[in-house]
């Protein structure tokens, strides 16, 4: 079951980043394009960035997510 986490940035991280064109799968393929490996060798690194990406931006999201909600709780002595 995904967390709360992973769903907020499924419904609204992911689509600020793709608006923003941070990730661009076709750059990547072009730069595996210049290396010498077969197209399966390609398509395999161009999943597990893609995947480190998806990692990447939603623990960064989520961190963000708590360190904002932090800042909104009033001050305590």
């Amino acid at each position: 079951m995904k967390s709360l986490f992973e769903k907020l940035f499924d419904t609204y991280g992911d689509t600020v980043l793709r608006e923003q064109g941070i990730y661009d799968e076709g750059e990547i393929l072009a730069a595996l394009d210049e290396l010498p490996l077969d197209r399966g060798i390609q398509l395999e690194v161009c999943d597990l960035l893609s995947s480190y990406y998806l990692r990447w931006s939603t623990a960064a999201f989520s961190t963000g997510l708590c360190l904002g909600l932090a800042l909104l709780q009033p001050l305590r002595d």
